[in-house]
């Protein structure tokens, strides 16, 4: 005979690797998030910057999920099948669901954000103020009450179970009641679920191939720059907005072509003031001999100023080869990690977030379909199921792994935070 404990101990034994890879998962999702959120909560790096509301509700829900939810299920592991404390059951499944539709929705507005970005750079782009409404909005109140159904269909499920033995055992698991399993309610529920999950991964899919499509029918040209607008990145123009420079024959502006859904769309700024048309009103003899760098004659000043903007370099100088190349990677601004073939760095890091929760959440539906065989499985295969079918617990982990290999500002902000709680500590 095998009782009940002694089937629990056997398929614990068998998830004791996941188990404890879940236990890292939890220790790194808590340290690095606390991390994320000290240094962008309160550090001065990309403030007043979508990227920072972004960053900062990615993190709290990672926080969240990795303090609660995935402890949770590590103690789930030790009593799989003598599950009976249903208050638990039910906080369990409403943190998965809650989890799952808060970093869907938030991903989706900022594959909506960057999109618009990149493609769309002349229309009107969403501001701190209304990314973090729509985050506040769609990932803690929405996901909160996308989770209810879920959680109130959850609990405590008596079946039966065949032992090694061959005896048939009683188990309890927490998945959903018999009640509601073959209830309409669940199944419009779970298919809605799913169309969430697969529409805004479709969606997310579709925009970055577009922003790949406009990166590389732009690559290596030069990035528009106004400085002016350095320190805001949600401004009319952004360092992420895609063109090329050239200067009208005229002399009197330069054309910044936009490298928009149509491509049709410029605009005209006006030339430093050293152009000036006609002669001057009077001409007085030079007290000292004039450098080479400035000419009296306006049209050798025009041919000068307008081969130093092909080159996007506006200097005095005629440096070459190292030096041009130089000057032109400056044009981009320093935040937003543009170069003259420098992929954005900020695209890169939502790209990649939002590719590995597609993969594993795409995984997480497959696999969601086998969970009514968990009693007929084995225990070798049961741990095999259950480290493909919590493979979604990787997203609570992966975000300032990210942040710290491809964010310099990140990692140059956390060095500083460190220095200051530091000095803090020692006072």
């Amino acid at each position: 005979m095998e009782s009940e404990e002694d089937i629990n101990i056997r398929y614990a034994n068998a998830l004791l690797p996941l188990t404890i890879t879940l236990g890292v998962f939890t220790l790194v999702g808590v340290v690095g998030n606390i991390i994320v959120l000290l240094v962008f909560g309160l550090g001065r790096a990309y403030r007043h910057n979508n990227f920072r509301v972004f960053v900062v509700c990615l993190g709290i829900i990672d926080l969240l999920t990795s303090a609660f939810l995935i402890p949770a299920e590590m103690v789930k592991h030790r009593n799989y099948f003598s599950f009976e404390n249903l208050a638990m059951c039910k906080v369990k499944c409403l943190f998965n669901v809650w989890a799952g539709c808060a970093a869907a929705l938030s991903l989706l507005i900022i594959s909506i954000d960057r999109y618009r970005k990149v493609c769309q750079p002349f229309k009107k782009q969403i501001t701190p103020r209304l990314a973090f409404q729509l985050c506040v909005f769609l990932s803690f109140f929405l996901s909160v009450i996308l989770s209810i159904p879920g959680a109130v269909m959850c609990g405590i499920k008596e079946t039966n179970m065949t032992t090694i033995h061959g005896n048939i055992t009683t188990v309890f698991l927490c998945e959903t009641e018999e009640k509601y399993k073959e209830h309409i309610m669940r199944t419009i529920y779970k298919f809605s679920f799913m169309l969430l999950l697969l529409g805004v991964s479709g969606s997310c899919i579709v925009m970055y191939i577009l922003i790949g499509r406009q990166i590389a029918r732009h690559w290596g040209s030069v990035p528009v720059n106004f400085r002016k607008d350095s320190g805001r990145e949600n401004s009319e123009f952004s360092s992420e907005t895609f063109g090329r420079l050239r200067v009208n024959t005229n002399g009197k502006s330069v054309e910044t072509l936009s490298s928009n859904a149509d491509g049709q769309d410029q605009i005209n700024l006006p030339l430093s003031p050293i152009v000036k048309e006609g002669p001057p009103k009077e001409k007085r003899p030079p007290l000292v001999k004039q450098s080479s760098s400035f000419e009296t004659d306006p049209q050798k000043t025009k041919k000068k100023l307008i081969k130093q903007l092909s080159s996007a370099s506006i200097s005095s100088g005629n440096r070459k080869g190292e030096d041009a190349c130089a000057r032109r990677s400056k044009m981009s601004r320093q935040a937003s990690g543009f170069g003259l073939r420098r992929f954005p760095y900020k695209t890169l890091i939502w790209f990649i977030l939002t590719l590995v929760f597609i993969i594993t959440y795409i995984v997480y539906l497959a696999l969601a379909t086998q969970v009514p065989k968990i009693p007929t499985m084995t225990s070798s295969s049961f741990a095999l199921f259950q480290s493909f079918y919590r493979l979604y617990f990787i997203n609570n982990i992966i975000n300032p792994i990210v942040y710290a290999i491809l964010d310099k500002n990140f990692r140059t902000a956390f060095k500083k935070l460190k220095t200051n709680l530091k000095d803090r500590f020692t006072r």
